[in-house]
């Protein structure tokens, strides 16, 4: 049997700001793929629908390590 977490990864969720390419980090979510994880990330946060375009999940660095 195969568990769900055993294809997870973790993300880290960024916002990007407003007008600027800068981003703040936001938290961290695991996920099969970014868009998983941002989408849990966004519904265990209650974020409203017009931030959904800044918002956007990346590999974490310790994934890689």
């Amino acid at each position: 049997m195969v568990f769900h977490g055993d294809y997870e990864v973790d993300f880290e969720i960024y916002e990007k700001r407003e007008g600027d390419w800068r981003s703040r980090l936001l938290g961290h979510m695991s996920g099969i793929n970014p868009e998983e994880a941002k989408a849990r990330w966004m519904e265990a946060h209650e974020i409203s629908d017009e931030r959904n375009e800044r918002i956007h999940a990346i590999p974490s660095v310790e994934e890689w390590r």
